[in-house]
């Protein structure tokens, strides 16, 4: 029995001698990952040349990146990193084995070419107005009689660029870079030599404009539209109209004056019925101008026949401020009546029949040049009517109720008050003033 516990005791006593020797065996194979190592953590290479860097330590499996191939490219050649320069210029090469370890290499990449011969700009800076543009000069960009350059522009759409010739008393000298001013702000521009690789940057400010346009009042007929063009400003631009009954806008590309006329845009305002409107322009910059517009109603809205005797063309609207043909002798009766016009000129017209303008609600100026008759209840009902013109020294006969509101202001020619103040009719009107 006594040999019996022995022999178990030492049993027990391998078995746990084993399960250790295997634990240990275990942690043996787990061994941590070697820290990536290179020779070197910077290089400088020349243009168009290359480097090594060796791989000193590490777990296999390598992979490099670039973070500008532009600059340069890299390639992992047994336990080396192979290192290409493409363009002036700096960037980081990552470089990453099978563990997941990582080390960096900072290129920085020198021109091969002489300092003298080397691609260039006059001006490192340009402030520029918005929309103007202005030249500055490039050098050694020449290879040849040929240029390949490529812009890079930041923030895009900030600025355009164009190559054209240099030119000096009279004689082509060089190249210029034509930078044109878009949109507010700072722009970088990086320029590429594609030929031998070269870069170069300079900064572009962009100032406000002042918003300028060709006129700021305008007359149009309704129906019809008239341009008027955007001088200078920062686009992109809104336009509103506080009339929209009368005229409305919109922007567009300008008509250009010739071929040679570089591109504009402007405000097109179509009249919609006579009277007079504001067309208010702002820009991206908050700055506004307006345009006062005159819509005159067009001729053809009316009618007149042998006789001169003035009616509305069918289909034709009877609103806003009109003028009547020069044609135009007489207003027939309830010609009128209940139209929407806001103001007359009474031309040529000599009467004006009963009932002519009844009930015209939005009627608030006439002008009368001529007329010596108006009949009964020509202007009855005409509640807006507050001026009423008159430039005849004898006052044109009315009736009791020809008009029906009180309160208008009658201006007649200088030395006529009197008159018009002896006939009871007129006087009844309202306040009675004499032209300048």
């Amino acid at each position: 029995m006594k040999n019996l516990r022995f022999l178990t005791l030492g049993l027990a006593l391998i078995t746990l001698l084993f399960t250790a020797c295997k634990k240990d065996d275990n942690n043996g194979g787990e061994q941590a990952p070697q820290k990536l190592t290179l020779e070197k953590s910077a290089v400088t290479v020349k243009q168009t040349e290359s480097a090594i860097v060796r791989i000193t330590a590490g777990n296999g499996g390598y992979k490099v990146e670039s973070a500008d191939k532009n600059i340069a490219i890299a390639a992992i050649e047994q336990n080396n990193v192979k290192i290409t320069a493409i363009a002036e210029g700096k960037t980081t090469l990552t470089v990453s084995d099978a563990k997941g370890q990582k080390a960096a290499i900072a290129v920085t990449v020198e021109s091969n070419i002489a300092p003298g011969e080397r691609l260039s700009v006059e001006k490192q800076e340009l402030t520029l107005v918005n929309g103007e543009s202005e030249p500055n000069r490039i050098l050694n960009a020449e290879h040849k009689g040929t240029i390949n350059l490529s812009f890079t522009i930041s923030p895009t759409g900030s600025v355009s660029i164009t190559v054209e010739d240099r030119i000096v008393n009279g004689n082509p000298e060089g190249k210029n870079l034509r930078v044109k001013a878009l949109k507010v702000g700072t722009a970088q521009i990086t320029v590429k030599d594609n030929t031998n690789n070269q870069n170069i940057s300079f900064k572009v400010i962009v100032t406000a404009a002042e918003l300028t346009i060709e006129k700021t009042t305008a007359e149009v007929e309704t129906e019809a539209t008239v341009e008027v063009r955007i001088n200078t400003g920062n686009p992109d631009y809104t336009v509103t109209s506080s009339a929209s009954n009368i005229a409305t806008a919109e922007i567009k590309k300008a008509t250009p004056f010739n071929h040679l006329d570089p591109p504009h845009k402007a405000v097109f305002i179509k009249g919609v019925a006579a009277g007079t409107a504001t067309i208010s322009l702002k820009d991206s910059q908050n700055k506004t101008v307006a345009i006062t517009i005159t819509v005159k109603s067009k001729d053809d809205i009316f009618e007149v026949d042998s006789n001169g005797v003035v009616t509305l063309k069918a289909g034709a609207k009877a609103e806003g401020d009109v003028k009547i043909p020069n044609n135009g002798t007489t207003i027939g009766a309830r010609a009128f009546a209940r139209a929407e016009f806001t103001s007359v000129d009474f031309n040529n017209i000599t009467t004006i029949e009963g009932n002519a303008f009844l009930g015209a609600s939005k009627l608030t100026a006439v002008t009368m040049h001529k007329v010596t008759n108006i009949g009964n209840i020509a202007f009855a009902n005409c509640k807006a009517l507050k001026t009423i013109t008159v430039k005849t020294s004898t006052p044109p006969t009315i009736q009791r109720l020809t008009f029906n509101t009180t309160g208008i202001t009658v201006y007649v020619p200088k030395g006529a008050k009197a008159a018009y103040e002896a006939n009871a009719n007129w006087k009844k009107l309202g306040t009675i003033k004499e032209l300048n």
